[in-house]
């Protein structure tokens, strides 16, 4: 530990004064306050690409964020003992509240406002690009085939659970490929090809515990899995993670659109696009994937939870889908 100590200090130019565990990362105490120093199980090129985008929007005035502090050397990463870590000032704060509608409302404009600097993003030159434009159909589809093969695999189990998610997997499934068949048909790819114009990226990891709130100021934290992708991802998650804590209320899902579209537009095109996302049924593909890929780690009680979590949110997300469709 004293090691790796002299070797930050050495290598940031300033005296580290002590070291600590921090919800697996480390915090710093320095004579310019507190650091924290998170270990990237990423490459070089990728922490690069990070670290453009968040410089990328702090030039955009998107300035609440937890920017790499970079090196004498001016890189944004040191290697110690073989393995990358980064440093950023510690934002100080709690966490988002997503039952409290002020917080709601903010996280919502903040979103916003992330997408709309965003805009015309070139990473450095020596980073590696991470796009995840024009996967969707293909990630669906793949999702679909792993839902269709967890099918067979039930029936030829045919336990209690298994007889569980046969009795609602073709529900699922009819709903899932009918939100992929309608990608097909949609605007999508020229959707995608305006993204990658205009050179967006989304946060793709928009939870509470990376919306940090002290005061009357929200910053957004850990960037690590930003992308090029349509801003319609980072919408969608954030809904489900609220619609799930609500019985999914639209009048909630209301507040974020508004909220969000006060600041940053949202056409009709990526209003379906968003309403597909919404329609399907990634919950129960993760539950069934895991369950059927990690079944000896799972107990049967536990998954039987998990699944009928799922199944009790059916007649919530079926009104929500007829009535969010008339928001736009």
């Amino acid at each position: 530990m004293q090691d790796t100590e002299k070797q930050l200090s050495n290598r940031y130019g300033f005296e580290i004064k002590g070291l600590y565990n921090y919800k697996n990362n480390f915090i710093v105490e320095t004579e310019f306050g507190k650091k924290i120093i998170k270990r990237m199980g990423v490459s070089s090129e990728r922490v690069q690409f990070i670290h453009g985008a968040k410089e990328h929007l702090y030039k955009n005035d998107f300035i609440n964020i937890d920017r790499y502090i970079c090196t004498q050397e001016g890189k944004p990463y040191v290697i110690i003992n073989g393995v990358f870590y980064t440093m950023a000032n510690l934002i100080n704060g709690r966490e988002c509240d997503f039952d409290l509608r002020e917080d709601v409302v903010k996280a919502s404009k903040t979103l916003a406002k992330l997408h709309k600097a965003s805009r015309g993003y070139i990473p450095p030159p020596e980073s590696v690009k991470r796009s995840e434009l024009g996967k969707l159909p293909r990630c669906y589809k793949k999702r679909l085939d792993e839902i269709k093969r967890a099918k067979k695999i039930a029936q030829r189990e045919k336990g209690k659970v298994d007889y569980l998610i046969l009795k609602y997997i073709d529900y699922f499934y009819e709903m899932g490929e009918d939100a992929l068949n309608k990608i097909y048909t949609s605007k999508y790819d020229e959707l995608i090809d305006k993204a990658r114009k205009d050179k967006n990226f989304c946060h793709r990891d928009y939870s509470y515990c990376n919306i940090i709130c002290d005061d009357d100021e929200m910053s957004v934290i850990n960037f690590d899995y930003c992308s090029y992708e349509l801003k319609m991802y980072d919408i969608a998650n954030f809904l489900r993670r609220k619609m799930r804590k609500c019985y999914w209320d639209v009048d909630e899902a209301k507040v974020i659109m508004d909220s969000y579209s006060a600041i940053e537009s949202i056409s009709k095109d990526e209003f379906l696009i968003l309403y597909l996302m919404l329609q399907f049924p990634h919950k129960f593909w993760r539950v069934v994937n895991k369950y059927y890929n990690s079944k000896r780690t799972w107990r049967e009680k536990k998954f039987l939870i998990r699944c009928e979590e799922v199944i009790d949110e059916i007649k919530y997300h079926e009104k929500f889908l007829k009535e969010f469709k008339l928001l736009f």
